[in-house]
């Protein structure tokens, strides 16, 4: 898209006003504060229309406006959003492949979260991860006695495995999935709506042409040869950091192998409605989901649906 520069200023000072107004109502108003991960949407939308340098000029000045009108904590969640839609609008702009821009908005969500979290517990002393584990601790202990009342005894080594189950695996609930997910939102919503600003030619990808890289199986052998190599240096939780990587690995072969159901739920002419609520469905039922991930797992070395990675 070939712009010239006073309407790219233009253009990027509006939805940077945009993107400031959903910034505060996300502050001060408690219904739109569970929507701020999406406060970074007008910036991708900047980047995508505009290219990086105003993407980059109007996400720096709305940080500056909302520091002055908000507060500093309240100015750093918002860069951790206003990042990773930058990212995911440049390579809209540069026109790359729409599942690897969600693999790269996915990967810069997941280290600003981290880096969110590591300067929340270093500069304020607010460790997120440890107030969440507590909150569940507190929640099951209160389920608990309500159901000791009932005169219903549970066993408290199975209460315990699984709030160490919780504990173990609240990183990537926290971190890794969430990440996956905003990164996938963002882009979505934002080819939407590039697509009505200009009638631009933006192709929204399809669920059943996701794939993992045709490499992936090797990858994952040497993530785990890595994690070798940690297993005894102090400080490192290695058990920890093992099983939030089987989690993570697991989840992209589920969402895999859902593609792959969808790719074969389309072959055998089934109907949007119907092939919607099949998938739903299909996420409920525990055994379902298992066959899934298999079937995701299977994909990633035979390549049923014959797509090119």
């Amino acid at each position: 898209m070939q712009i010239n520069n006073s309407k790219k200023l233009t253009e990027a000072s509006i939805l940077s006003c945009i993107g400031i107004i959903f910034a505060l109502a996300s502050t001060y108003i408690p219904f739109f504060s569970m929507f701020f991960m999406f406060n970074g949407i007008p910036y991708t939308i900047i980047a995508a229309r505009c290219g990086i340098r105003y993407s980059i000029m109007s996400s720096f000045i709305s940080l500056i406006i909302l520091m002055m009108t908000t507060n500093p904590i309240s100015a750093l969640v918002f860069a951790l959003v206003f990042i990773p839609s930058i990212v995911i609008g440049y390579n809209i702009y540069k026109n790359e492949n729409s599942f690897q821009n969600i693999a790269l908005g996915s990967l810069f969500f997941i280290f600003m979260m981290m880096l969110y979290i590591k300067v929340s517990i270093i500069m304020f002393n607010i460790d997120i991860v440890k107030d969440f584990n507590d909150i569940l601790i507190k929640s099951m202990n209160v389920q608990k006695d309500m159901i000791n009342t009932l005169g219903i005894k549970m066993d408290e080594k199975e209460v315990n495995n699984l709030l160490e189950y919780f504990s173990i695996y609240l990183p990537s609930m926290l971190v890794v999935i969430p990440s996956i997910v905003i990164s996938f939102i963002n882009y979505y919503v934002s080819i939407c709506i590039l697509r009505r600003i200009k009638k631009d030619e933006y192709l929204l990808p399809e669920t059943k042409d996701f794939s993992l890289p045709g490499n992936i199986p090797l990858g994952i052998v040497f993530i785990y040869v890595a994690t070798l190599l940690i297993k005894y240096i102090d400080g490192i939780y290695y058990e920890s950091i093992v099983m939030n990587l089987e989690m993570v690995i697991l989840t992209l072969f589920l969402i895999q192998g859902a593609c792959v159901y969808s790719y074969f739920l389309d072959k055998i002419n089934i109907k949007k409605g119907a092939k919607g609520f099949l998938l739903i469905i299909s996420f409920i039922i525990r055994p379902i989901v298992f066959i899934i991930t298999i079937i995701g797992m299977l994909d990633s070395v035979m390549n049923f649906r014959k797509i090119r990675r």
